[in-house]
C-alpha cells in the first residue's frame, strides 16, 4: 500500500509569546515539535468538535429525553431492557 502525503502550507501567526512557551512545553513533553503539537490541536478541534445534530443529542440525553434505565442484572435482561431481545429456539 502506497502512503500518500497531505500537502501542507506554511502559514504565520501572531501569538502572545506566553502562549507560545506553554506551547513549547507541551509539545516537549508529548516529544513532538511545536508544529505537530499544534498541528494536532487544530486536527482534533476541527474533527472532533461535535455537529449541531449530536450537540442536540448530547442536550436531549443530559435532560433525560428518550433516556431509558438499562437493566443490568444479566445480559439477557440488558438486551430486553435495550429492546433488543430475540430468544434463539
Amino acid at each position: 500500500m502506497k502512503d500518500v502525503a497531505l500537502e501542507r502550507k506554511q502559514i504565520s501567526f501572531r501569538l502572545r509569546e506566553d502562549i507560545i512557551e506553554k506551547l513549547k512545553i507541551f509539545a516537549k513533553e508529548e516529544n513532538r515539535t511545536l508544529n505537530n503539537f499544534v498541528e494536532t490541536l487544530f486536527l482534533d478541534y476541527v474533527y472532533n468538535t461535535p455537529n449541531e445534530e449530536t450537540l442536540k443529542s448530547m442536550k436531549e440525553t443530559e435532560q433525560g429525553i428518550g433516556v431509558s434505565e438499562v437493566d443490568m442484572s444479566s445480559e439477557e435482561a440488558m438486551w430486553k431492557s435495550l429492546g433488543l431481545y430475540e430468544k434463539e429456539d
